[in-house]
Order: structure tokens, then sequence, then C-alpha cells
């Protein structure tokens, strides 16, 4: 499977182009998707009652800094995808 991705992309810049920008809009989804998913984790710690247990709220904690870290690393690569390799071409 990779010699043929391998020789289908070194074939022309266009085909390389084509699957950065196919790859840059995947990467993007997931980004919002992890926005999304931040935000609702964040409703739920705000609304969780003061009676929650620490375990409870802790575990939804987790959950919201574990998108946080994804949020940073997906848009770390998608900045650099850009300015580096794509150029503004997308």
């Amino acid at each position: 499977m990779k010699k043929l991705f391998h020789s289908i992309l070194s074939k022309n810049r266009n085909r390389r182009n084509l699957a950065v920008a196919t790859a840059l809009w995947l990467l993007r989804q997931i980004r919002d998707v992890e926005e999304d998913e931040m935000c609702r984790h964040k409703d739920m710690l705000d609304k969780l009652p003061g009676s929650a247990a620490e375990h409870e709220y802790a575990v939804i904690e987790n959950e919201y800094f574990d998108c946080g870290h994804a949020l940073d690393a997906l848009e770390y690569v998608i900045e650099n995808l850009n300015l580096e390799y794509c150029a503004g071409r997308f």
C-alpha cells in the first residue's frame, strides 16, 4: 500500500497538493470536533453540582484537558502545513 501511494504521489506536485489539502481538511474537521468536545466538557464542569464526587469531577476535567492538548497539537500541525508546505495555495 505504501509503495502504491508513493508511486501515485511521486508522479506530480498537483497530486501531492491534493493529498495535503485533503489531510488539512480532515485535520480541521478533527480540530472542530475537539473544540466542540472541549466546550461540552467545560459546560459539564460548570453545571456539576458542588456535591458531585471528586472522582466524577476529575474524570470530566481530564477529558477537558485531553481535548485541550489535542487541540494545541492539531493547531500546530495545521498551521505548519499551511505555512511550510502549502504557502497559501489552498
